[in-house]
């Protein structure tokens, strides 16, 4: 069955509103009886409801877009054959997604069944032709994962994945080695708190340090010269630079019974990505948000400019305008807003004066498909990284320019799988490394700025 989502955003808007009259009646009473509060939790358990259904059913929209889009037009037909299965794409040789998704498959498969001697009956030369394919040996120890190089493409709910993915141009060099391993870890690593969605990610191939400059030269004006007067001395920037380290993470160690490896080879493909990808995704965006620099990334939080400090412990409406213009417009064309889901919670029931008898409230709920919800006109993220609590001095709110902050990686993610380490238990165990660093681009400008509570 599918959802008509515009309907299930209008459905959600209504009982927002519904919540709030109730929750201003509550307010101007000061005191709340067991009907309205029995009312109160059923409304906000039907938006978290609403919610879940709106984001289920957008992605599984967008897979089927994907889906229609990759499948072969009726009136295309196999040109200069290759296994019979080749098209002609953009005027270059492609192998048929079918067949791709199935030597990936064989090729996960036969590479978890190579640690065991009991299994390696069962591994068939399709086995070693698809891994040969991938351009990976069955016995190899340890294979790289290439995990996609723009995450910005692939922000949206964690839906669109940029890489070679189901149609592979054959002789390019553009193979991925076990989607099922790569795809669900670089969904994991975007799952969680949102700095990966949206920063800016670059990839290197080693990890020396790498210098970024910076330049300000906002100080700087032009000038209106006489007839025939010089143009002076030079007048020139303020020059800095940002030096990105590559800082090794590991997801430890995820031990895998031999039975289990046997009876469901293909299927803990994605389990084993999701898991590892979950771990480093969860530690990298802890350091990404707040990350002290030095022996660790810098994160966002540590990183931001003073935008607005509350005059108690919990965020104003008008606090939150002030925050708002206190960052450049120039980084506003580009901005958004980063919190704590249980700090939103809290901004969602914001309201300021419109007229003598009107009121408007800083989160806006979308009616559209796609369209994401705001709050002061401007999208937000959740990051969980963040503070949750609103005591003395928390920086618990972020607004700004957060393609400013740089991700870098460097080379793809290492998955090592541990055959004998584990032997005397039949288990075997697999750990994933990742060389990463993050910090915020600031020429002294400030793109991004924190709203901090009150700080005595």
């Amino acid at each position: 069955m599918a959802y008509d989502v515009n309907e299930m955003k209008q459905k959600r808007a209504q009982i927002v509103h519904d919540l709030r009259e109730l929750h201003e009646g509550v307010i101007e009473r000061g005191h709340q009886t067991a009907e309205e509060k029995e009312k109160y939790e059923k409304m906000e358990k039907d938006i978290r409801s609403l919610e879940m259904i709106i984001e289920r059913e957008e992605t599984l929209q967008e897979e089927e877009r994907k889906l229609a889009e990759k499948e072969p037009r009726s009136d295309q037909r196999p040109a200069d054959k290759w296994d019979g299965i080749v098209y002609p794409l953009n005027g270059q040789r492609v192998v048929a997604a079918q067949e791709v998704e199935r030597r990936k498959v064989l090729a996960v498969q036969g590479w978890l069944m190579m640690q065991k001697p009991d299994l390696h009956d069962k591994i068939t030369d399709e086995h070693r032709a698809a891994a040969k394919y991938f351009r990976f040996d069955l016995g190899q120890k340890e294979i790289t994962l290439p995990i996609a190089k723009d995450y910005r493409a692939i922000q949206n709910k964690y839906r669109a994945e940029n890489r070679a993915g189901l149609t592979l141009t054959a002789g390019e060099g553009g193979y991925t080695v076990a989607e099922d391993f790569s795809g669900a870890l670089e969904r994991s690593l975007l799952a969680f708190g949102g700095m990966r969605q949206v920063s800016t990610v670059r990839r290197t191939s080693t990890g020396a340090d790498l210098p970024w400059p910076t330049m300000n030269d906002t100080a700087n004006k032009g000038v209106i010269l006489a007839e025939a007067t010089t143009i002076g001395a030079s007048v020139d920037p303020s020059f800095g630079v940002v030096t990105f380290k590559a800082f090794k993470y590991s997801s430890k160690p995820i031990l895998i019974s031999s039975e289990l490896l046997q009876d469901s080879a293909f299927d803990l493909a994605a389990e084993i990505g999701s898991m590892l990808g979950t771990r480093i995704g969860r530690i990298q965006n802890d350091h990404f948000t707040t990350g002290a620099g030095t022996t660790l990334p810098k994160g966002i939080v540590v990183s931001s400019g003073e935008g607005k400090v509350g005059a108690g412990y919990a965020v104003t409406a008008d606090e939150l305008i002030g925050l708002l213009h206190s960052v450049d417009p120039a980084y506003r064309t580009n901005a958004m807003w980063m919190m704590h889901d249980a700090v939103l919670a809290q901004v969602r029931l914001l309201k300021f004066s419109i007229g003598a008898d009107q009121i408007g409230y800083v989160w806006q709920g979308s009616f559209q498909s796609g369209v994401p919800d705001r709050i002061l006109g401007y999208p937000y993220v959740i990051n969980q990284s963040m503070t949750s609590v609103l005591t003395v001095g928390e920086k618990a709110i972020l607004f700004g320019d957060f393609s400013k902050y740089v991700i870098r990686d460097v080379a793809d993610v290492r998955l090592l799988r541990l055959d004998e380490r584990y032997a005397d238990l039949d288990q075997v165990g697999f750990v994933a490394f990742m060389r990463s660093d993050g910090q915020l681009l600031d020429a002294g400008t400030d793109p991004v700025k924190h709203f901090v509570t009150k700080k005595t």
